[in-house]
């Protein structure tokens, strides 16, 4: 009998243990979402103030229109670059920079040989799923930044948020999440409010009929 009692309540701590896990990576996944949702109708209002690319803790936002740059970021994906100065740049760095004969135009490729230096410096870029080196080396006064981080299918994301059905749904979606997150939160605490009200009234019922 000894032995089953602690059986059970070593399968009851388990069990506890198991469902702060899943609360805690729930609420994590929950947080991740509603960030991720802020971070996109912020960029998506700045954009269209702005009319220029969105920025984040001074870091620019671009989206990948071309998988040049797969395995490494595919296209779709939402690349953060941070501008440096042209001499803090080292082969093996992916850079973002303007077109030579288009400023406007942006290209986003790996630094594999770097040319000279002071005004002189250029970087010869290539794309890591083309064969060869782009045509001509990047004068480094054409460099907009180097990549921090890619994330995958966000600017997707970020182009339908530009959308006014995409902009709905930006708006909605995280309004809903925490309308659900703090409905569950309400029913938990009620939950508890009455389990503990029932134990207590259950525990009185046993008091009256022992003096009986």
């Amino acid at each position: 009998m000894e032995a089953t009692n602690d059986g059970n309540k070593n399968l009851g701590s388990s069990a506890k243990k198991a469902g702060k896990a899943m609360k805690i990576i729930g609420n994590g996944l929950f947080g991740l979402v509603i960030l991720l949702v802020i971070v996109m109708v912020f960029s998506v209002i700045q954009n269209k103030v702005s009319g220029g690319p969105p920025r984040i803790a001074g870091y620019h936002m671009y989206i990948v229109l071309s998988g040049s740059m797969a395995p490494a970021f595919d296209a779709g994906s939402m690349v953060f670059v941070k501008p440096v100065e042209p001499e803090e740049i080292k082969e093996g760095d992916i850079i973002t920079y303007r077109g030579l004969g288009d400023s406007s135009f942006l290209t986003t490729h790996r630094v594999v040989e770097i040319i000279g230096s002071g005004k002189d410096l250029e970087f010869v870029t290539k794309g890591d799923a083309n064969d060869v080196n782009d045509p001509n080396p990047v004068p480094g006064e054409n460099l907009v930044g180097r990549v921090a981080l890619a994330v995958p299918y966000m600017g997707y994301l970020m182009d339908f948020g530009q959308t006014k059905r995409g902009m709905l749904v930006l708006i909605v979606v995280p309004g809903v999440l925490l309308i659900i997150n703090e409905s569950y939160k309400l029913y938990k605490n009620v939950s508890k409010v009455n389990e503990h009200e029932n134990k207590s009234t259950a525990a009185k019922q046993v008091a009256g009929k022992d003096e009986a």
